[in-house]
């Protein structure tokens, strides 16, 4: 029995090393060959053999060698239609501020755990699962969160993908469930990426945004390589922040009352009124590429999408442009006739923006070989935001309410990156260094990140980066800091946080 388990245990390891999904699922897994070269290939031609048995040897008993070897040249002839796999990411973070000692600079051990399952019975049926966990060890269980709220669930458990994709007379491709649906161009800004709840930070190694729960039908014309997508969307898109003043607004006395939810109204989700819809065509314009598409939901306003890319010499031009009315998150500003003695639950009002809000970004990539083997990319990239902010004194009533959206808050960004993947003989190394600017406020960040390939699967990451503002800046959304008084909350004795001067990040990372 226990040569019987072996043998299945083989088969299990031999499906959990088959190719990796497409684009839709974590990245594949480098083979050895391609990691430190391939040894000779075997003669393709000559039949497996397996050693004779033995005399006195058993021949036909379940579990005995000879069945076993049986066993194993079946198993290998036969495809695997279940995939196992997934990824182990432990990473650590030293966030120091300014004018506190050492011993008060925050650590934290934000680790992560993916494991998927990816399901094809056939060439035309595939379902895939992905169930992820965070868990970080420096996160006290009895102390309190932001403003007395309960601490975060740790650890805690999401899903991240569960869908089945399938086909119809192979013309129309169906993807039903939880998915990741990603529009846009840019690399740092994504304005267009309405199919996401959540923004997503685009200095994080890892994106770690859980997919959309929706219906996507997928119609491809391939003579001219374009593509039209329509898509059901069951969940509502824009999530309410936990934060505990995040259900309370102030009335122009300053007495506390209760605000009305942004995005779908509670009573729709979960009903007909509260799905929506969404389409969109990529089209292939000679060497550029241009896409439209449009997003309604109940509770929404229509968002419209538009992108493109064109290229020339080693040149790559890009830009994405969201076209819609009001603003996707609640906005605030100063209420006639406040000072800053003035209580912050009584100092600001919300609005809504007239006309349109629109939210751009372009950029170009320049990618150049300059050896054989070695090449580098630098790109330029610049985001206008209409419905942000110019003065960073309104962000800590930001953070309260929950609208503080990171990379989205100022008017004006810019960014600018170099990569080097695989320099020189360092072929198993990438490097990458960036600045992000917030112009609004004046406030930038600085990163220089790092990989290497240590064994057949395990890669070390590392990063750097530092926080400044520009001459005669205070705070600023790069290098946050603020204070409020005691008084200012009722309840609360006040709100005091150094500015951000540099991190430092180590992880360490396994996909299988």
């Amino acid at each position: 029995m226990s040569a019987h388990l072996a043998a299945l245990a083989v088969a299990v390891l031999i499906g959990a090393a088959e190719e990796r999904p497409d684009e839709s699922t974590p990245p594949a897994r480098p083979s050895e060959s391609d990691l430190f070269g391939a040894p000779p290939a075997p003669d393709e031609t000559a039949p497996p053999t397996f050693p004779s048995p033995q005399p006195g040897e058993d021949r036909g008993e379940r579990g005995s060698p000879v069945t076993q070897r049986r066993l194993l040249q079946r198993l290998g002839e036969t495809e695997n239609p279940l995939s196992i796999g997934g990824q182990l990411y432990l990473r650590s973070v030293l966030a120091a501020t300014e004018r506190d000692p050492p011993s008060r600079w925050q650590l934290t051990a934000p680790s992560l755990v993916d494991t998927f399952l990816d399901a094809r019975p056939s060439d035309r049926v595939r379902g895939f699962l992905l169930g992820r966990m965070f868990y970080d060890p420096t996160i006290d269980p009895n102390a309190p969160g932001f403003l007395g709220s309960p601490p975060p669930a740790n650890p805690r458990v999401l899903l991240d993908q569960l869908w089945l994709r399938f086909d119809a007379e192979k013309t129309v491709f169906l993807t039903v469930g939880k998915q990741h649906v990603k529009w846009g161009t840019g690399r740092y800004w994504n304005p267009t990426d309405y199919l996401h709840a959540v923004r997503r930070n685009p200095l994080d190694a890892f994106d770690p945004r859980t997919g959309t729960t929706m219906v996507r039908m997928h119609v491809p014309w391939e003579r001219r390589g374009w593509n039209f997508y329509a898509i059901a969307i069951l969940e509502p898109l824009t999530t309410r922040s936990a934060n505990p003043l995040d259900d309370v607004t102030t009335s122009g006395g300053g007495a506390v009352t209760p605000s009305v939810p942004q995005g779908v109204p509670t009573s729709e989700a979960g009903t007909v009124g509260g799905l929506g819809g969404a389409a969109r065509a990529e089209l292939v314009l000679g060497p550029s590429e241009l896409a439209v598409g449009a997003v309604l939901q109940r509770g929404h306003k229509p968002r419209f999408a538009l992108d493109g890319s064109v290229g020339f010499w080693e040149v790559d031009v890009y830009a994405e442009a969201a076209v819609k009315t009001g603003s996707e998150v609640p906005l605030w500003r100063p209420r006639a006739g406040t000072t800053a003695d003035t209580p912050l639950l009584a100092r600001y009002e919300t609005y809504e923006p007239s006309g349109l809000t629109p939210a751009v970004t372009a950029g170009l990539r320049w990618s150049h070989k300059y050896s054989d083997e070695d090449l580098f990319e630098a790109g330029l990239e610049y985001f206008f935001n209409r419905t942000g902010y110019d003065d960073s004194s309104i962000y800590p009533w930001l953070l309260l309410k929950g609208a503080f959206t990171p990379f989205y808050l100022g008017r004006h960004y810019g960014a600018a990156y170099l990569s080097l993947p695989k320099p020189g003989s360092w072929n198993q190394t990438t490097f990458v260094l960036s600045t992000v600017g917030n112009f609004s406020d004046r406030s930038f960040v600085t990163r220089l990140e790092h990989s290497v390939l240590l064994l057949t699967y395990l890669w070390l990451e590392t990063f750097a980066q530092v926080h400044y503002a520009a001459s005669g800046a205070s705070g600023g959304e790069f290098r946050l800091g603020f204070a409020v008084p005691p008084g200012q909350i009722p309840g609360f004795p006040g709100l005091a946080r150094n500015p951000s001067v540099f991190d430092l990040g180590l992880a360490l990372r396994i996909s299988l």
